[in-house]
């Protein structure tokens, strides 16, 4: 198994808007509690290679039925690759068309348990 941690920066929860603005975030072992509204998701959060893959399941997402799910992803970070679980799922605006205003990503390492699913 990969021991490997991922960084803080990472893992936690995170709401993000269409363009991937960060609306909330609430992330694991950040001590100091950083505001990290205003700042966007994929070019200034994200620090491994592939994430305009992770990008692109994140908007496969967004425009498919589901109101949640999830998948496993690997990071692709210059000293080697971190396994994750993704949680989604969508926030709508409360109007007619039921437009997806923003998404709630979940992002953890995965352990042992998580192998064996």
């Amino acid at each position: 198994m990969n021991n490997r941690m991922a960084p803080p920066e990472l893992t936690g929860l995170i709401e993000i808007d269409e363009v991937g603005t960060v609306l909330y975030a609430r992330l694991e072992n950040d001590n100091e509690r950083r505001d990290l509204s205003g700042l966007n998701f994929f070019s200034q959060l994200l620090t491994f290679r592939n994430v305009e893959e992770f990008r692109r399941r994140l908007d496969e997402f967004s425009k498919g039925p589901d109101q949640a799910n999830s998948f496993h992803f690997t990071c692709d970070f210059d000293d080697g690759p971190v396994p994750v679980r993704v949680l989604v799922a969508r926030i709508r605006e409360r109007t007619n068309d039921a437009r997806t205003k923003s998404l709630l990503v979940h992002i953890r390492k995965i352990d042992e348990k998580d192998n064996r699913e």
